[in-house]
């Protein structure tokens, strides 16, 4: 086994995501990292929606990724609570914590947080948990790839669980023609692709050969909600070794340098 260390690049604490168990802090993870030389860091990467909303019902309700302008309602409100989340995260940066969200885009193609708070992330991971607009079977492909490919071209460093959208809600199977048009997309853009461990997705591992092959950056995450799946990628590991890929030589993300 290669003893290149690793970093989780998404991982979640209580104060800004409504579905992380309670108790888990930035603190948390401080100390898992003490007893994890496997690791050399883990980025917070908090939920944008959850952030700009009062309680986890308003949040999963979803109601600005119809309707982009309540997301303006609440801006003053979120913008205060990850102000507060990342002046508390900056002094712990030094001992392997990064900052970061992991955010969504609205219908006007804006992302679930202020600009401002950009340049004080080390990653920005868009994900796709709400595609109100694919409400029809016969479109769903059509709009998921057309707003996958514009969520690519916002500035975000990492696609969060590519593919998880499309396998959980609408029951796609993902081939490998797909997962070779995102690679393309993704290098375009000059964004990384998340294999993600919080659940598993079968087309993973050609995911995984396909970005060693053309060169796309790979982000490890497990995605962590409660203490049992903190840091662990093992997941990851696993399918590196059934394809035979090199982790030492594999293109791997890093955090992006802050000015």
């Amino acid at each position: 086994m290669n003893e290149l260390r690793l970093i989780d690049c998404h991982a979640h604490t209580s104060d800004l995501s409504y579905c992380c168990d309670p108790g888990i802090t930035p603190q948390t993870y401080l100390e898992l990292l003490a007893d994890r030389p496997d690791l050399e860091a883990v980025a917070i990467t908090n939920h944008g929606f959850a952030a700009y909303s009062v309680n986890r019902e308003e949040a999963f309700a979803a109601a600005y990724m119809v309707n982009p302008a309540l997301f303006d309602d609440k801006r003053e409100f979120g913008n205060a609570r990850i102000e507060t989340h990342l002046r508390e995260m900056e002094p712990l940066r030094g001992r392997g914590l990064l900052t970061g969200l992991e955010v969504e885009m609205l219908p006007d193609g804006r992302l679930t947080v202020d600009d401002r708070f950009r340049p004080r992330l080390d990653v920005l991971i868009g994900s796709v948990h709400f595609l109100p607009e694919a409400s029809a079977p016969e479109r769903v492909l059509e709009v998921w790839w057309a707003h996958t490919e514009r969520l690519l071209g916002t500035g975000i460093d990492i696609l969060g669980h590519p593919f998880r959208w499309l396998h959980r809600n609408a029951g796609v199977i993902i081939d490998d023609r797909m997962v070779r048009h995102l690679v393309e997309l993704a290098k375009k853009h000059g964004v990384a692709l998340e294999i993600n461990s919080h659940m598993l997705i079968p087309s993973d591992l050609e995911m995984a050969k396909t970005c060693a092959a053309t060169g796309v950056p790979l982000a490890f995450g497990s995605d962590a909600h409660c203490l049992e799946e903190m840091g662990i990628l093992d997941y990851h590991r696993h399918l590196l070794t059934v394809s035979g890929l090199d982790l030492a030589t594999l293109p791997l993300w890093k955090p992006r340098p802050r000015g």
